[in-house]
This record gives structure tokens, C-alpha cells and sequence, in this order.
């Protein structure tokens, strides 16, 4: 059986790879597996009007379960996600469980944001011996629901273990490069990224990855190109507005940096980080009320970050609003006696940092080593 591992909804003219199939399809119209070759290279190009021509003509010769699994993937491709997950409950039920329909009933589940679902319908097959085989796209759906599960410890565990074994396929590796990323990893997330950029040069985990090592590198070219090839291919990826918008700021180009953390937050609303950084390009363009506001927004969505609470008091200090300043410092300190943005602060309320040329300094220093920028 066959297993969807992405699914598109755009008709795109057939590739030379295609064009040759049909050629050779047209000298040999009964050959139900040159079909076959020609309906799932279709479906993977986006071109289903032509998926679905195979479709009907193999379901005239009668049904087998390569084309019943065939016929679900194009239902998941044009978003009949119902209809698809009857289809593959019942081939569950005509041929028993199976990795690739339970990958397939998992990417139904992931589309419907119920990730929990989906890791309970693939666990069987891919929470493995790292020794094991577990196909490609399994393993990159595995990690994803882990992601999303925000179980990362889990996520890098099983990663390593497979990379030990040698059996941690090149998409998998660019899926666990981001979770690395996220638990500030970073050797892991640069190998990973690299090895798998090697073999799939437009991964966009393995290309998120690349790109925030080089924006931590401070190699601000190389992270803006890469947002930017992201971007041109998924405009709404809001991790690469963010790389993007902070790559910008750290090259001080304050108005595109500010436009970019902006496309960010809208597609990325609960990223507190990325608030921060929009919050800080106003700032640095004297642009204390949305930086405020931005710094507020930070606030609704964690009550208990030190730095959103720095933030704030640093804006109250250059503001003479002093009482407000030592609340917000309170909490910070509070949260973290070593929080660097409170430092800051209390350094404007003491007048250490007492000219506006000095307090913009402190500001990009403690972006610096916030690693904002």
C-alpha cells in the first residue's frame, strides 16, 4: 500500500517525468501499474484532474486495495477528509491495520489540528526500537506530533536514538533540527539541518532550522536569504517573518524589521519571542506606544516572563513613569533576579544610563544576550 505524506490542491501542467508516463501509458493502456506510477506522480505534482482520470478508468477493471488507498489520498488532497477517512476505515476493516493506512488516518487527524488523535493512531507503528523500520514519512509525522505536543524531550530522545542506529531518514532529520531548536539544541539542530538540506534543499523545518542557527551565528545575510526562499514558498510561514524581521533589526533596518515581525505575529500570535522583537524594533524607532502595546500583547499570553515584565519597566523608566517601573521590576526580579531587560531598566531609573544615545545601546546589548538579535 501507498501513503500520502502531503497533500496538494493545485493543477500544475505535467513535469517531463509525467509527460514521459503518459507516453508510455498511451502504447500500453491496460498496464494497471504504469497507471498506477502515473496517478502518484500526479497527485504528488498537484495535477488531480489528472490523478482522478487514472482513478476512473482503474475503477472500471474493478477495485484492489493499492487503488482503494490510491482513492483516499486524493479525497485528503481535495480537503474530502470525511469521505477519506471512511475509505481508509475501511480498508482497516477489509485488510487489517496497516502503517500506511494508520499514517493516512493520522494525517487526517494532524489536518484537523488533533494531534493527540494522530499520535495515538501511529504510536503502534513508529514509537519503535530505533533498530526498527519505520518508513520516511512516518517518522517525519511521528515528530511532528510530538512538536505540536510540545513533548520535545520525548521528540529528541527518539531522534538520537535512531541517528545512533543509523535509521533517522533525511525528513525526519529536518523535523527533529526545529525541535532542537526549541530546546535550544543547537549542535544537534545545525547537524541535522545540514544533513538534511543536503538531500532535500527545500525542507522548510530543515531550512527554519538552518536559518535560526545563522541568525544566532549573527551571519544576518545568510538567515534573511533563507526566510526569504521560505517565504516565496510558504508566505505564510511565521517563524520565517520572525528570522526574517530579527535579521533586519540585528542589521538596524527598523522599518522592515517592524513590517516583518508584524506579518509574524499575525500569522504566529501566541509567539512571545517574536512579540518581543516587534515590541523592541519600536522601541529602537522611538516608537514607544506600539511598543508598548506590543509588550502588552507578550503579557496576555504569559503573565510570568521576566523579560515581558523588563520590557514594560524600561518603558515606564524612559517614559518618568517611576512607580509603574518598579511594579513591572518587582515582578521581574521576582521571576528571575538575573533578568537582563530589569537590569536595564533599574540602570535608566538610577541615571546610569541617563542619554537617549546610551539607553538605545543598553537596548541592543540586552537584545544581544536575550538573543533577540
Amino acid at each position: 500500500m501507498t501513503n500520502l505524506s502531503a497533500a496538494t490542491t493545485v493543477d500544475q501542467p505535467p513535469s517531463v517525468r509525467l509527460e514521459r508516463l503518459l507516453s508510455f501509458l498511451s502504447n500500453d493502456p491496460s498496464n494497471m501499474t504504469l497507471r498506477g506510477d502515473v496517478f502518484d506522480t500526479a497527485l504528488q505534482e498537484g495535477n488531480l484532474v489528472l490523478a482522478d482520470k487514472q482513478l476512473a478508468v482503474a475503477k472500471l477493471a474493478g477495485t484492489s486495495a493499492e487503488w482503494l488507498m490510491r482513492e483516499a489520498n486524493l479525497a485528503i488532497a481535495q480537503s474530502r477528509l470525511d469521505e477519506a477517512e471512511g475509505m481508509l476505515q475501511k480498508l482497516e476493516q477489509l485488510y487489517g491495520q496497516h502503517p500506511a493506512i494508520s499514517q493516512n488516518l493520522g494525517f487526517i487527524a494532524g489536518l484537523r489540528g488533533d494531534h493527540r488523535a494522530c499520535q495515538t493512531l501511529i504510536a503502534q507503528w513508529a514509537d519503535v526500537e530505533a533498530t526498527a523500520d519505520v518508513p520516511t514519512g512516518l517518522q517525519s509525522m511521528w515528530l511532528r506530533c510530538l512538536h505540536h505536543l510540545s513533548e520535545l524531550e520525548r521528540a529528541m530522545e527518539w531522534a538520537l536514538k535512531r541517528e545512533g542506529a543509523g535509521t533517522l531518514a533525511a525528513e525526519a532529520m529536518g523535523v527533529a533540527s526545529l525541535i532542537a531548536i526549541d530546546c535550544d539544541q543547537i549542535p544537534s539542530a545545525k547537524r541535522w539541518a545540514e544533513n538534511a538540506l543536503a538531500t532535500l534543499p527545500k525542507l522548510h523545518e530543515a531550512q527554519l532550522s538552518y536559518a535560526t542557527v545563522a541568525l544566532g551565528e549573527r551571519d544576518n545575510n545568510t538567515a534573511q536569504q533563507a526566510a526569504r526562499d521560505i517565504l516565496s514558498r510558504i508566505p505564510g510561514s511565521g517563524r520565517a517573518w520572525s528570522i526574517l524581521g530579527l535579521a533586519q533589526m540585528s542589521a538596524l533596518d527598523l522599518p522592515a524589521a517592524r513590517a516583518s515581525l508584524q506579518k509574524s505575529v499575525e500569522f504566529m500570535p501566541s509567539h512571545i519571542g517574536t512579540w518581543h522583537g516587534l515590541a523592541w524594533s519600536c522601541f529602537l524607532a522611538k516608537d514607544y506606544a506600539a511598543a508598548q502595546h506590543a509588550f502588552e500583547e507578550a503579557l496576555v499570553r504569559n503573565h510570568n516572563f521576566s523579560e515581558t515584565h523588563g520590557g514594560l519597566a524600561v518603558l515606564a523608566a524612559v517614559n518618568n513613569q517611576r512607580t509603574t517601573a518598579e511594579e513591572h521590576l518587582r515582578r521581574a526580579f521576582g521571576l528571575d533576579p538575573q533578568c537582563m531587560t530589569a537590569q536595564y531598566a533599574r540602570a535608566i531609573l538610577d541615571g546610569t544610563a541617563n542619554d537617549e544615545q546610551s539607553v538605545h545601546a543598553l537596548a541592543r546589548k540586552i537584545m544581544r544576550q536575550n538573543g533577540t538579535i
